[in-house]
């Protein structure tokens, strides 16, 4: 049986200011390093956690994090603002047929909730949708769709097209060197 939180059943273990905790863990994941873990189902719609942490502004998190592969930021808002993770919810891990999706509210918190019936034993999982960064940001979710990255669609997108016109300038510059090498 689900929980949803706020619902009641004589079965729900914990209970906190009238709110339900499920029961969740964080285990080794295959996917990486560590992940969250349901112990029961989870019915669809269902707000399973929330992203949690200091706030921060981006260009300080980039400051701070700057020599450190893995970060758990979150970008709100307008992205200039981020959430520097703590809690469960830094540990979902990123994948692209994911269980999960976050949601913002309207006081910029984060949500995560199930966006399908979610098995128990199963690793919740939500799309980063990566827009920024540097790096490839490979995925190692193993579904088979895997796009390969954790960047969105519209930052690979992004991407290429910033690829393709420094790929230009290079060529151009190619060419006109080499014209003017065969004007001498």
């Amino acid at each position: 049986m689900a929980l949803v939180a706020g619902s009641y059943s004589a079965h729900t273990p914990f209970c906190i200011y009238n709110r339900y905790i499920m029961r969740i863990l964080i285990r080794s994941s295959a996917i990486h390093a560590a992940g969250v873990f349901t112990l029961e189902p989870i019915a669809k719609g269902t707000l399973v956690l929330e992203y949690t942490g200091t706030r921060m502004k981006h260009d300080d998190a980039d400051d701070l994090y700057a020599e450190r592969p893995y970060t758990y930021l979150f970008g709100v808002g307008d992205g200039t603002t981020v959430i520097d993770g703590y809690g469960l919810a830094m540990y979902l891990n990123h994948s692209c047929e994911a269980n999960c999706e976050t949601e913002e509210d309207e006081d910029e918190r984060v949500w995560i909730r199930a966006t399908r019936e979610i098995e128990a034993g199963e690793e919740l999982v939500y799309d980063y949708f990566l827009y920024d960064g540097e790096g490839d940001a490979d995925c190692h979710c193993g579904v088979r769709h895997c796009r390969g990255t954790m960047y969105s669609p519209t930052e690979l997108k992004k991407r290429k097209r910033r690829l393709t016109a420094e790929n230009k300038k290079k060529a151009a510059k190619k060419s006109a060197a080499a014209e003017k090498k065969a004007a001498r």
